[in-house]
């Protein structure tokens, strides 16, 4: 499978930030070159209401334009001010229940053949179409909180990935709500994975605020603290980054949280 430089979204369990994370991290890859959000949450995905937008075609429209053999997709797609060029899920359940994941992922494919980045984001739980993301990531984000029970399927997912031969390398561990109280702390969710954090997202208002207002933090507030720790994060998917990699470590199938 060619991965190009596709970025896959997940978390196994639903609540834990994910569309935040995709869309902030998206807007930061888009002002450093360009970008595609494909959301694959086909039956409830949000990406147009994190980032504000009302396209004209979705994703069953380009699925329908690949399959008449149209040579260029790209123009169908909307754009975001940031630059980002967004595919949003179909309007409804019932059109996402007539598409078929393999055509759906022929239209990742043509996006991802064009070189810029792809970030997908996925469904809680795993699908076909959250299979099929991390099947063709070049990088995995998995998203996490410090409850337990995400840190349980965090760690689920990891091993049915291990068990599906995909290499682990390819993950990082983002924290999400890293310095609420409830819970456990970054340490522990690091030791249960397996994985160093490669982003901690605190609990702040300004995140809430973003996806209520349809405007990432990334984009309304892009000198911020939050912001810039997206920006760092997006330099090191992308290669930019200088500093240290995060470090990948033995995945911990004994030790319970």
């Amino acid at each position: 499978m060619n991965t190009h430089n596709i970025i896959a979204v997940v978390s196994p369990k639903g609540g834990n930030g994910k569309t935040t994370v995709s869309a902030n991290l998206a807007v930061s890859l888009a002002r450093r070159e360009p970008t595609v959000i494909v959301d694959l949450d086909v039956h409830f995905g949000d990406v147009e209401y994190a980032l504000r937008m009302k396209p004209i075609h979705r994703l069953d429209d380009l699925v329908q334009a690949v399959l008449e053999e149209r040579d260029d997709i790209s123009g169908l797609l909307s754009a975001h001010p940031s630059g980002l060029d967004v595919l949003c899920a179909p309007h409804d359940p019932v059109a996402a229940d007539r598409l078929n994941p393999l055509d759906a992922f022929a239209v990742v494919d043509r996006l991802a053949e064009q070189g810029q980045p792809v970030v997908l984001d996925t469904a809680g739980g795993i699908s076909d179409y959250s299979l099929g993301a991390l099947d063709r990531a070049r990088h995995i984000v998995l998203v996490c909180g410090t409850d337990v029970p995400s840190i349980q399927a965090g760690r689920k997912l990891l091993a049915t990935m291990n068990e599906l031969d995909m290499p682990l390398d390819r993950v990082h561990l983002v924290v999400n709500r890293s310095n609420t109280q409830v819970g456990l702390n970054v340490n522990d969710v690091e030791e249960v994975l397996g994985l160093s954090a490669s982003l901690l997202v605190p609990d702040h208002p300004s995140l809430a605020a973003g996806m209520n207002s349809g405007s990432p933090v990334t984009e309304s507030s892009p000198k911020s603290s939050i912001a810039q720790a997206f920006n760092d994060f997006a330099d090191d998917l992308l290669g930019i980054s200088a500093g240290p990699r995060r470090k990948f470590l033995v995945l911990k199938q004994g030790k319970s949280s």
